[in-house]
């Protein structure tokens, strides 16, 4: 089983909470404390008021419609050595914006092609939505499985992708019925990972 599974469980839950309640995800962890450990991100502003947010813990630059909340960190005992879960959260009703990663423990092997469907299926299931549309893409070199997927009045579109031995999720939620293709476009295209 996927140790990734946990962090769609809790990013299905944040979500589904965030679109349908627009209340505050209960089970956040506390914030890092300042210090030369806490990750460092930074926002510049782009042309239509979106920001470009880079990680530098993440390794990633991608484009949002604002500046999303402190990351998320968790790290979770596991049978195959502890894993860290990493959440970033934009909730800019209508509309929630995520990207998730996952740092496995040096000793995990896993099967790279497994790895990613499973992502998407414990994120369907997690959700308890419908799975719409699924299709497997490189994106930059990298093994990447685009999906959309519905629950309620929700439709959320994803990506999932491995870079080296860390895969990336990408998700944006929208009203069901509305054409958003330029927003899901935006932010999937400028979502951009650097390997070190």
């Amino acid at each position: 089983m996927s140790n990734m599974k946990s962090i769609l469980v809790v990013l299905s839950i944040t979500l589904l909470s965030s679109t349908l309640t627009a209340q505050e995800h209960s089970s956040r962890p506390p914030k890092l404390p300042p210090g030369p450990t806490t990750p460092r991100n930074t926002t510049t502003p782009n042309n239509g008021g979106w920001m470009m947010f880079r990680s530098d813990e993440g390794r990633f630059s991608v484009l949002m419609p604002g500046i999303p909340e402190d990351p998320e960190i968790k790290t979770t005992p596991s049978e195959h050595g502890p894993y860290t879960t990493h959440m970033i959260i934009l909730k800019n009703p209508p509309h929630v914006f995520l990207v998730g990663w996952v740092d496995y423990d040096p000793s995990f092997n896993f099967n790279r092609q497994a790895e990613i469907e499973m992502n998407r299926d414990n994120f369907v299931k997690g959700l308890k939505a419908t799975l719409l549309t699924s299709r497997h893409l490189t994106i930059d070199g990298y093994p990447a499985l685009e999906f959309t997927a519905e629950v309620g009045d929700r439709l959320f579109t994803s990506r999932v992708y491995l870079v080296g031995r860390r895969p990336y999720q990408i998700v944006i939620g929208s009203p069901k019925g509305v054409d958003d293709s330029v927003n899901v476009n935006r932010f999937f295209n400028s979502f951009k990972v650097t390997r070190n």
